[in-house]
């Protein structure tokens, strides 16, 4: 696991090589133990390695065998063992064991055809001396991340923000289009990145450049298409099974200590059951213990752990522990301000976990894949309602419980609230409906904050054969290519990698994807229920309260971790002279402010969930503006 970064044409070698050593600087928490170097007239390449595999001989760049082509490689390719000996029976020779030596000898026999053949996560910079030509990938779900800024016939890259920001070519100014969707869904669909003419490299995606020359092209899509030969139940796990077990077992390679994280949840509780059943001693496993009890999966988790026979640890977060250092840690390292506040226990996890071993696996991507969100049945509800119910009704509807909500003898002002909501979602169009429900801010207070309005163009361009999707096949989509990438793997990536460890995610396995893409609905969710085949691989394996407890999520109850030192970081951010302060309607901004310090429960009007992490929004793009200087053009 590494980080990369570089400089392309810009500057004189000399002051290009100081550029380029800051960046790589600012990355070395990536990869603390060996450092990479290249530089010619065109550019300046280097690296921070973590060491995983192949400890004393995986230096890079690394060199095909022809030596006209070199790679800086950021990540882990599970299957590099198999490619090797492909590569050697068509006469290639190796002079390490590693796997960036296999991806840089691949491309030189198979071009861009061998990003297919890849089973890992990555991100790397290919450079062919010769015609001065650089290519760039990324793995198909965006494990790992992959950011650059064009400057006239110049290029400046690297795995994070804040390494990029190194380079002083680049202008600090926030991009007016992009803040509506960070405030709508709290986060910005790639290429584009909340700093302006800043971009993200979107997952499953090739990049070239050439002569200052820049084009991007899709090396994979989503397909969806059911396999009429999986009739049951036991069909969907007989499938399913090998796969997993293989996923898990390749995932399991590594030269230094290797553990995982066990939420108590199905998904991790899955990985660790397979990691358990493969390794020959106990694997150290990790859980969080919140303290507030309701978000509290600790128990679960050590009934897991000894079943198993795991080497258990738990790490018990306090609902009053904020601190500014957690605050700036999220931003320095996400390089962008991050709304999600499971980003905090992810940190504190990972630094734990980081004193105990160099690699962990996790659970993500088993909710994409296999249906495991309840707000998949959500969307279909919204559906039929929108399928079978006049647009007429529902909006007439949705008026009249609006006005009716506050009375004082309605029970649950709640339920009248999401009945509201699921009404107002009913008129939505299909292609806004997934949109629509992940909003934090709504489009009208959005323009009342900033002025500013936008159409959303998310899912306009949808994959071959979209239209016959089953709607959950539909909102899976619009999780698995703009939710997974852009919050759960960016939180992961981050914060594991802020502490020197990297985190592998076995459901995220090209082949064990491909063959969820062909499960029937009824075996992914049904009656309220995800994830049916998981827990029918399991079912002999996990303990009955794994599968019997109700969802939870990894997010910190903001309302309960406002301190006194949280409350003086708004006031600070909130009321001091700045960028931040121009961009955001005054009046609102102090409404928000006060709502989401004292609302400490749900009401007719809104969520305690919303306030809190409206308030929490707003306060990492203040505090992100603040620490890169971003200004407004």
């Amino acid at each position: 696991m590494c980080g990369i970064c570089g400089t392309i044409g810009i500057f004189e070698k000399e002051e290009r090589e100081i550029v380029v050593s800051r960046m790589n600087t600012a990355i070395m928490h990536r990869g603390p133990n060996e450092s990479g170097w290249y530089s010619d007239d065109a550019c300046t390449l280097a690296m921070q390695r973590l060491s995983i595999i192949d400890l004393d001989h995986g230096a890079q760049p690394k060199y095909n065998n022809k030596k006209t082509a070199l790679v800086f490689f950021n990540g882990e390719i599970y299957n590099y063992r198999e490619l090797r000996v492909l590569l050697e029976e068509k006469g290639y020779s190796f002079e390490s064991q590693s796997d960036t030596e296999v991806i840089i000898n691949l491309y030189d026999h198979f071009g861009d055809d061998m990003l297919g053949m890849l089973k890992g996560m990555f991100a790397f910079c290919i450079y062919k001396l010769k015609e001065e030509e650089y290519i760039f990938a990324r793995d198909r779900f965006g494990e790992k991340p992959l950011y650059y800024y064009q400057k006239g016939e110049g290029l400046i890259f690297s795995s994070e923000v804040k390494s990029l920001l190194q380079n002083p070519s680049i202008e600090r100014n926030i991009d007016r289009e992009s803040l509506s969707y960070y405030l709508k869904v709290s986060f910005v669909p790639e290429p584009k990145t909340l700093l302006k003419n800043v971009y993200s490299l979107p997952p499953g995606s090739v990049m070239r450049f050439s002569k200052g020359k820049l084009t991007i092209k899709k090396y994979f899509q989503v397909n969806y298409t059911v396999d009429a030969r999986i009739k049951t139940i036991e069909d969907a796990s007989a499938v399913v099974k090998p796969l997993f077990d293989q996923a898990v077992k390749r995932q399991m390679i590594s030269d230094v200590p290797l553990g995982a994280f066990l939420s108590g949840g199905i998904d991790s509780s899955a990985i660790v059951a397979q990691m358990q059943m493969t390794a020959s001693k106990p694997i150290k496993t990790f859980n969080v213990k919140f303290e507030e009890s309701t978000y509290d999966e600790s128990p679960i988790a050590r009934e897991v752990a000894s079943k198993l026979g795991t080497e258990h640890y738990e790490l018990v977060v306090s609902n009053a522990e904020f601190n500014e250092d957690i605050f700036w840690e999220i931003i320095d390292h996400v390089g962008l301000p991050f709304p999600d506040s499971s980003a905090i226990p992810t940190w504190l996890i990972s630094r734990e976990i980081k004193k105990h071993v160099t690699v962990a696996l996790s659970g993500d991507g088993g909710d994409e894949l296999f249906g495991g969100y309840p707000v998949f049945d959500w969307y279909r509800k919204i559906r039929t309602v929108h399928n079978s119910v006049p647009a007429f009704f529902t909006k007439t509807g949705a008026q009249i419980l609006h006005h009716t909500k506050d009375l004082s003898f309605l029970r649950s002002k709640n339920i009248v609230r999401q009945m509201e909501k699921g009404l107002h979602l009913a008129a939505a169009d299909e292609m806004l409906l997934p949109l629509e429900i992940h909003t934090l801010f709504d489009d009208h207070t959005i323009q009342q904050m900033t002025g500013l309005r936008s159409d959303y163009p998310l899912m306009q361009q949808v994959p071959v054969g979209f239209e016959q999707w089953s709607d959950l096949r539909k909102i899976m989509y619009y999780r698995l290519t703009y939710n997974l990438p852009l919050d759960m793997l960016v939180k992961v990536d981050r914060m594991s990698m802020a502490n020197s460890l990297e985190v592998r995610a076995p459901f995220l396995d090209p082949d064990l994807f491909d063959v969820s893409s062909t499960l029937p609905n009824e075996y992914l969710r049904k009656g309220g229920v995800g994830k049916l085949v998981i827990r029918e691989m399991m079912k002999n394996v996990l303990p009955e309260s794994v599968f019997n407890h109700p969802k939870s999520g990894f997010s910190i109850p903001l309302h309960q971790y406002q301190n006194k030192q949280f409350e003086d970081l708004v006031e600070e951010l909130f009321s001091e002279t700045s960028a931040f302060t121009t961009l955001i309607n005054k009046d609102i901004l102090t409404y928000i402010k006060i709502r989401g310090l004292k609302n400490k429960n749900s009401n007719s009007t809104t969520s305690v969930y919303q306030s809190s992490h409206q308030l929490w929004s707003l306060l990492q793009l203040a505090g992100w503006m603040k620490r890169f200087q971003v200004g407004i053009d």
